[in-house]
């Protein structure tokens, strides 16, 4: 049995309070299904049926909360419910296969290359397939250690697009720049896991 919208929606609004830090009278307010937020149901993003587990609200800016395991915060940054859901799929598919990214040192995890083997290997993947002259920033960049491929999100210079580019994969072009570079790079991977592209 469900916990009801209502309920889903005062966990969702007690989980708000302290992930933005909302005066709640020293703790003695408790959380209500309408506050601090009107939670407004958007749909589901989990797979079968059930209450909505996407709702979304506003503060300075709209934000989605998701209920999903535990609960996520994200702002909306022109994404669609849709566009969530791949976000949340390519997500979970490289979380499963041990990412790894260029701020981590991996010195000592057998088979996994030194953060400036994984840049140069980033750097191969551009210039394979923009030239050798392109110039680019890399917004992110992971290794799947469990499959050792590389997944990156990089800016050109030139025309300041944002592309996903993989060991393996035609460079596709990524929108939402309102949204954070590792959001981007998951909707990037969960549109080619979409679309067949990525197995």
């Amino acid at each position: 049995m469900g916990e009801g919208i209502s309920a889903i929606q005062q966990k969702l609004n007690q989980f708000l309070i302290s992930e933005f830090g909302i005066d709640s009278d020293g703790g003695t307010r408790p959380a209500k299904d309408s506050w601090p937020f009107v939670l407004m149901p958007v749909g589901r993003i989990a797979t079968g049926p059930g209450d909505p587990d996407v709702f979304r609200f506003e503060l300075e800016e709209p934000y989605f909360v998701i209920n999903i395991g535990s609960p996520h915060c994200y702002p909306v940054a022109g994404m669609t419910l849709a566009d969530l859901a791949l976000q949340f799929t390519g997500a979970s598919w490289l979380a499963a296969r041990e990412p790894i990214d260029l701020s981590t040192s991996a010195t000592g995890l057998l088979g996994v290359p030194s953060i400036p083997e994984r840049r140069e290997a980033v750097t191969s993947l551009v210039t394979n397939t923009f030239g050798t002259e392109a110039s680019f920033k890399i917004l992110e960049c992971i290794y799947l250690r469990k499959e050792m491929r590389y997944y990156a999100l990089v800016e050109m210079s030139d025309t300041h697009l944002v592309h996903l580019i993989g060991s393996g994969i035609e460079p596709v072009e990524v929108g939402f720049p309102m949204a954070s570079s590792w959001r981007r790079l998951a909707l990037g991977v969960g549109e080619r896991l979409h679309s067949g592209k990525i197995k």
